[in-house]
C-alpha cells in the first residue's frame, strides 16, 4: 500500500528530553531506526516523516517533546530582545499555519545570560501572531494556554531566537500509572533512560533478552521495575495521552488514519505481550523488588496495576524486605542457576529517610557489598546500576570499569554509576599467609614464632571462617606486642617497656617486629597500624589518639555474615573487640524473634549481630553519642533500617536508664568497662564493685525465661557470691574464649545469668 504523501514528506524535528539523558535518547530512537544528531544540551535532531513522528510520540519513554522548526534569526543581546522577538514572530505568515477557529499558546525558554522579562517576551510574540491575523481578518485567534490547538514555543539565548511548533502538545514523559507516590520518586522518563543505559533493552543474537533479572532492592514506588516490565512486554507509553493531549491533532501534514492504525498495532502488541507472559511465566523476566518501607511496597503494586500489569502481578517478587535480606534471597537462586545475567539497579535515599548524610556512604557501601557477597564464587557478573546525589557516594561501589551519568531527578543534580559488579575477594591475610624461609640479621626467633603461631592458628581459622584474629601476644619476652588481624589489616599494640629497658633498645626491638611482620605477610605500610597499650585510668581506652580533630581512616572488616567499621587511628580499641567473638555468636544464635538489650553497647557490633539473626527488637544503651553513631553506620553497613522502630540507640548513663526504663528483654548482654566515670557510685564505675547491683537492676529488665549474658576484662574479677544465690550462673568463659586466645591466661571472663525457677 503506498502511503499519503503527508506520511513520506520529510520534516525537520527536534526531539528534547531531560538535561543528561541524551545518550539514552538517542540510544532510543536507534532501537526505533531513527537517525539523531545530538545538538546540544537536551535537543536531538531528526530528519523524519510523519510516521517517526508518531512512532516517537507513542513510543519514547525518555523524550520530553518534540518540535518543528518554524523560523530561526540571529540576535544581539545588548539590543531589545522582546522586540527582536516581536520582528521574529511577525515575519512568519501565520495564517499558513492555523486559522482563526483555532486556540493557540506561547511557551518561551530564556537563557539566564539573556537580560528580558520573560513574561513580557512572551506577551510581544503573542501580540505578533496577533497583529499578523489582525492585518488579514481583522480578527485574531483565542489563547487557550491549557489545551491550545497550537502550542508555539519559542527558545531565545545569547546569539539566537527560535520559533516551534510544539507537535507533542504535551511532556512526553508523563505516564498515566503514578497514583501512589514516596518520598523522592524516580521520574518515569529518568529510570526509562537509565534502563537504556544499562542495556536492559539488548538482545541475544536468538533474539532473547541480554538480561533474564532485573533487581531493584531499594525499589521506592517501583519506577524502575514498572518500566523495565512495559519496555519487556512491548507497552507504547504514549497510549495513554493517544485520545487528546498531543499537538499535532490540528497540524496540517496530520494523517489520521496512519495513526489510528499505529495506535491499533501497539495495543496489539501490549495485548499480546500478556497473553504471553500468562501462559508462559517463564518468558518474563525475574523481577524483585524490595524496600524495607511497607508503605512503599504498597506503592509500587499500586501502581503496577494502574501501569495495565495486573496480569504479570502473581509472577514476580515485589515484598517488604530491608536490604540486609538480600542475599537469603539471591543465593539460593544463583545457586539453582535461577539467575546468569541480572541488572540490578536502584535509586536509593538520598538522605531523607535515613534522616543524617553520615549514613549515606555506609548505605552505599553495604549496597557493593551485599551484592558481592550474593554472587561470590557463582561465576555470574551482574551489572549494577546505583543513583546518586553526590558523585562521591557511588564512587565507593565496587565496580569494574565504571560509567557514569550526570543526570537530573527533577530539580536534583544526580548521577547514576554502571557497570559490572567486581568479584568479591575473599582473601584475607590469614587465609593467604604461606610459611617462608624468612632469614634475617636480627629478630629471627620473633619471625620464627610468628610465623608457627600462623601455621597454627590458619586452619582453624579457616574451619570457623575467622579473619580477625590475634597471632601473637608478648610471647617472646624481648619482643612485647600484640598482633591483631583484621581481615587485611594489621593491628600492632607496644606494651610500654618496664624502666630497666632503655628507650633505644625498645624503639630497635620494635622496629625489628614491624620488618618482621610485613616480610611476614608480605605486605605494604599501609596495611599495618601502630598503637602503644599502657594501664589505662578511668576512660582513656575509649577517648582519641593524638588530634582531636583529626579523623582516622575507617576500614571494613567482615565476621560471621556481618561488617563492621573498624578505626585503627584514631582510639586504643579499634571498634571491635575479638576476643567476643564467640560471646557475639552465641547472641545471634538465640537472637531470632527475641527483644534485645546491649548495655554500654560501645559500636554496637552484638547489636547487629542480633539484629541480622532476625531480633524483633534491638535496644543499645551507650553513654557515648559519638560510639552509638558508630553503631548506627555499623547497623546501615548491614542493610539493616535504622528508621524502624524496632532498633533504639540510646545515649544514657547505664544506672539511670535502667532504673526508668519498665521494658522485659529475653537477652540482655552487658560488657562494662573495668573502670570509667558514672553519676551513681561515688562518680565512678569499678566493676569489680559495682557489679553486682549492675546485674541486679538488669535482671528487674530480664523476661522470666530470658537470659543475661555477663562479661569483663578485669584479670582478678570475682563475681559475687550474693549473685549466686539469688540467681542460676553458669561460668561460660571456657566457651567464649576464642581459639587465638590463652584459655588458661583468660582475656576477659563470662557469665550466663537466668532467674531460678519458682
Amino acid at each position: 500500500m503506498i502511503e499519503p504523501l503527508a506520511a513520506t514528506v520529510s520534516h525537520d524535528f527536534i526531539i528534547t528530553c531531560a538535561d543528561g539523558l541524551e545518550t539514552p535518547l538517542q540510544t532510543e530512537l536507534d532501537s526505533f531506526g531513527i537517525a539523531s544528531e545530538i545538538k546540544s544540551t537536551g535537543r536531538l535532531a531528526v530528519s523524519g516523516s510523519v510516521r517517526d513522528l508518531y512512532q516517537i510520540c507513542l513510543w519514547s519513554r525518555v523524550a520530553s517533546r518534540v518540535l518543528m522548526l518554524i523560523k530561526r534569526r540571529n540576535i544581539n543581546s545588548e539590543y531589545d530582545v522582546a522586540e527582536q522577538l516581536y520582528s521574529l514572530a511577525k515575519s512568519v505568515n501565520w495564517t499558513e499555519q492555523f486559522n482563526l477557529e483555532q486556540t493557540f499558546a506561547i511557551r518561551l525558554s530564556v537563557d539566564k545570560r539573556v537580560a528580558v522579562n520573560q513574561q513580557f517576551a512572551m506577551l510581544r510574540i503573542k501580540d505578533a501572531i496577533a497583529d499578523t491575523f489582525n492585518e488579514a481578518y481583522d480578527s485574531r485567534p483565542n489563547v487557550d494556554s491549557k489545551h491550545p490547538d497550537f502550542a508555539i514555543f519559542a527558545t531565545v539565548n545569547d546569539k539566537q531566537a527560535e520559533l516551534y511548533l510544539d507537535l507533542s502538545g504535551t511532556s512526553l514523559h508523563r505516564r498515566g500509572y503514578r497514583v501512589a507516590m514516596t518520598e523522592a520518586p524516580l521520574k518515569e522518563n529518568l529510570a526509562a533512560a537509565l534502563l537504556y543505559t544499562s542495556g536492559w533493552h539488548k538482545r541475544n543474537p536468538d533474539n532473547t533478552p541480554i538480561f533474564d533479572a532485573i533487581i531493584d532492592p531499594m525499589c521506592g514506588s517501583g519506577t524502575f521495575i514498572i518500566e523495565a516490565l512495559l519496555m519487556h512486554c512491548d507497552y507504547a507509553v504514549g497510549i495513554d495521552k493517544a485520545a487528546t493531549q498531543f499537538g499535532f491533532y490540528e497540524w496540517q501534514y496530520h494523517d489520521e488514519t496512519l495513526w489510528q492504525e499505529m495506535i491499533d498495532a501497539a495495543q496489539s502488541r501490549f495485548r499480546e505481550a500478556l497473553a504471553i507472559a500468562r501462559a508462559q511465566p517463564d518468558t518474563l523476566p525475574i523481577v524483585l523488588g524490595f524496600d524495607a518501607d511497607h508503605g512503599a511496597i504498597v506503592a509500587t503494586e499500586k501502581n503496577l496495576i494502574a501501569a495495565g500489569l495486573e496480569d504479570v502481578l502473581s509472577f514476580i517478587d515485589i515484598a517488604t524486605r530491608p536490604l540486609n535480606q538480600l542475599k537469603g534471597v539471591l543465593r539460593p537462586m544463583v545457586k539453582d542457576g535461577r539467575l546468569r545475567q541480572p541488572l540490578m539497579i536502584t535509586n536509593p535515599p538520598y538522605g531523607e529517610r535515613l534522616g543524617d548524610e553520615d549514613f549515606i556512604r555506609p548505605l552505599y557501601q553495604a549496597l557493593g557489598l551485599i551484592a558481592q557477597d550474593s554472587f561470590a564464587d557463582s561465576g555470574i557478573d551482574p551489572i549494577l546500576g546505583i543513583l546518586a546525589a553526590q558523585v562521591e557516594q557511588v564512587d565507593i561501589l565496587p565496580i569494574k570499569d565504571p560509567k557514569t551519568l550526570r543526570c537530573h531527578n527533577g530539580a536534583i543534580t544526580v548521577y547514576f554509576r554502571y557497570g559490572e559488579l567486581i568479584s568479591a575477594d575473599t582473601g584475607t591475610l590469614v587465609s593467604d599467609f604461606e610459611k617462608r624461609e624468612l632469614t634475617v640479621d636480627e629478630g629471627q626467633d620473633f619471625i620464627n614464632r610468628l610465623q608457627k603461631n600462623l601455621s597454627k592458628l590458619k586452619k582453624q581459622a579457616k574451619k570457623e571462617q575467622v579473619s580477625n584474629l590475634r597471632v601473637y601476644d608478648a610471647d617472646l619476652p624481648d619482643f612485647k606486642v600484640a598482633i591483631d588481624l583484621y581481615g587485611d589489616y594489621v593491628h600492632v599494640q607496644e606494651y610500654a617497656p618496664p624502666k630497666t629497658i632503655p628507650p633505644e633498645t625498645a624503639k630497635k626491638r620494635f622496629n625489628l617486629a614491624l620488618m618482621g611482620i610485613r616480610d611476614v605477610f608480605d605486605i605494604n605500610r599501609e596495611q599495618v597500624f601502630i598503637k602503644t597499650r599502657a594501664r589505662q585510668s578511668g576512660n582513656e581506652q575509649y577517648t582519641k589518639q593524638g588530634a582531636a580533630d583529626k579523623r582516622g581512616k575507617f576500614c571494613i572488616v567482615r565476621e560471621d555474615e556481618a561488617y563492621f567499621y573498624v578505626n585503627f587511628t584514631d582510639y586504643l580499641d579499634t571498634g571491635l573487640f575479638i576476643d567476643h567473638r564467640n560471646m557475639r555468636a552465641r547472641i545471634k544464635a538465640n537472637s531470632q524473634g527475641k527483644s534485645v538489650l546491649n548495655l554500654f553497647a560501645y559500636t554496637c557490633t552484638a547489636s547487629v549481630h542480633a539484629a541480622l539473626a532476625g531480633a524483633k527488637k534491638v535496644t543499645s544503651v551507650d553513654l557515648s553519642q559519638n560510639y552509638l553513631d558508630w553503631g548506627k553506620q555499623n547497623f546501615v553497613l548491614n542493610g539493616l533500617d535504622i528508621s524502624r522502630r524496632q532498633y533504639s540507640f540510646v545515649a544514657a548513663d547505664i544506672f539511670e536508664w535502667i532504673k526508668d526504663n519498665t521494658e522485659q528483654f529475653d537477652i540482655i548482654f552487658i560488657d562494662p568497662p573495668t573502670f570509667s566515670n558514672s553519676k551513681k557510685f561515688q562518680g565512678t564505675f569499678d566493676v569489680q564493685r559495682d557489679h553486682a547491683a549492675l546485674i541486679n537492676r538488669a535482671m528487674n529488665r530480664l523476661t522470666a525465661d530470658g537470659v543475661l549474658y555477663f562479661s569483663n576484662n578485669f584479670t582478678r574479677f570475682e563475681l559475687d557470691e550474693q549473685l549466686s544465690a539469688r540467681y542460676d550462673i553458669t561460668d561460660i568463659t571456657h566457651q567464649t574464649i576464642g581459639f587465638d586466645f590463652n584459655i588458661k591466661k583468660p582475656i576477659h571472663q563470662s557469665f550466663e545469668i537466668r532467674h531460678r525457677s519458682a
